[in-house]
């Protein structure tokens, strides 16, 4: 029986981000820095094999490429806590950007730059690949700890470039910072989740009329 990417991290806080998908890899990975954003700060992604882990359940990398990656981790601990900072980094930037987008601000330069020079970085690692539908990238580099990063950089500049980041929104919830593709044809979804948020802004506008009839 195959597994749910929910159900192979079940157990792990960043498990909720294959709970409720956001429809694009970037946003996902966005998404697993919503408890970093809301204090008291606590990170899903806590090492360098946190992050592998994660690609691999999302299918971002083979499992080929995720137990190469551990492998170089192991064998170069320094280098691993370092592109996993980076990892960090590149996700707040990212965040940032579409967070500002999704509000109808401009995003900060600093955060730009943040994005173009993790994907010029990582550009050696990738490889177009012929698929029936036409090409795919892929991570060709499997030990090479940067390769890492390169999967999220690509759906990131696509999504970034293309039409579908005109439906880049953030939950209607102020106090979450879940961003997700709204593809309603009308452009009304409003929560990252309605068991969730959905239903906890629900319950708090009726509890303000009331107060306000009282």
């Amino acid at each position: 029986m195959v597994m749910t990417p929910y159900e192979r991290t079940r157990g792990k806080p960043y498990a909720e981000t294959f709970r409720c998908p956001a429809g694009e890899l970037c946003l996902d990975f966005c998404n697993t820095g919503q408890e970093a954003r809301d204090p008291p700060a606590e990170e899903w992604l806590t090492s360098y094999a946190d992050v592998v882990d994660w690609l691999d359940a999302a299918g971002a990398i083979s499992r080929k490429q995720g137990t190469a990656l551990r492998g170089a981790a192991e064998r170069e601990p320094e280098a691993a806590r370092k592109v996993w900072g980076r990892a960090i980094r590149l996700r707040e930037s990212l965040a940032a950007v579409l967070l500002a987008k999704a509000a109808g601000r401009a995003p900060a330069d600093e955060d730009l730059r943040v994005i173009e020079a993790e994907y010029a970085r990582t550009a050696p690692c990738a490889r177009l690949a012929p698929t029936e539908e036409g090409f795919r990238w892929t991570v060709e580099a499997d030990s090479e700890l940067d390769s890492a990063l390169r999967p999220v950089l690509e759906s990131a500049i696509s999504l970034m470039t293309s039409e579908r980041m005109r439906r880049v929104r953030r939950c209607g919830n102020s106090t979450c910072y879940w961003l997700f593709v709204d593809e309603t044809k009308n452009r009304s979804r409003r929560w990252c989740e309605m068991a969730s948020c959905g239903n906890l802004m629900k319950v708090r506008r009726h509890r303000e009329r009331h107060r306000a009839a009282d």
